[in-house]
């Protein structure tokens, strides 16, 4: 799978304006996990990037795979309730203090799609990192839809177009839940531009109908 995704980061056709590339907090929608990995690998200079994974047969996939290309992972327990997921995104943001670029799908690791849950919250105010809202759309759209999140599949010699939201800062001690709401809009924004320019693009490219 590095292999494959390298191959995509060398044969897309990539637009945009310039990523950020000194270290990021990146917040995403779990669909974009593969396309993000590609775009990041392709686009910024600093390749490693620490993320959340799954146990079992696709996390022991994935963990390959992140680490075949350069990044890492903090692993998810099988089960876990808030205070487990509290405690790990603490271990997070203890890996960006030391310097790590950093990466939360915030709708993971099982929904509800593009539903956001306070853990990039979490990271974030632990850590001192804002959050970076990043999407990524890509053409064709090749999608997964027997998943929960209709994950985006990226293919060779694809087109993508990636747009970072404005940054969001959390103070330290600042309360959490107020600010969901503001990550929610940020993150569908964010997205939903990276899709409209990505249309824009192909109706230039096909002229009018």
């Amino acid at each position: 799978m590095a292999l494959y995704l390298r191959l995509v980061a060398a044969t897309a056709r990539t637009s945009g304006p310039p990523v950020v590339q000194g270290q990021a907090l990146f917040a995403i929608w779990h669909e974009s996990n593969l396309v993000a990995a590609t775009a990041a690998y392709r686009l910024r200079t600093t390749k490693r990037v620490i993320s959340f994974s799954t146990r079992g047969f696709r996390g022991i996939v994935m963990n390959a795979m992140l680490e075949s290309m350069g990044s890492g992972v903090v692993a998810l327990p099988e089960e876990s309730n808030r205070a487990e997921a509290a405690k790990l995104a603490r271990e997070l943001a203890r890996i960006g203090r030391e310097g790590s670029s950093l990466v939360v799908s915030c709708d993971g690791p099982t929904g509800p799609y593009r539903v956001a849950k306070p853990g990039v919250l979490i990271v974030s105010r632990e850590s001192g990192i804002p959050i970076q809202p990043w999407a990524v759309a890509i053409r064709p759209p090749w999608r997964m839809n027997g998943r929960w999140d209709r994950h985006l599949v990226p293919v060779p010699f694809c087109r993508m177009r990636v747009e970072e939201g404005t940054p969001i800062r959390i103070a330290p001690r600042e309360p959490l839940k107020p600010r969901l709401m503001e990550l929610q809009a940020a993150l569908d924004g964010v997205q939903a531009l990276a899709d409209r320019r990505m249309e824009a693009r192909r109706r230039r490219t096909i002229g009018p109908s």
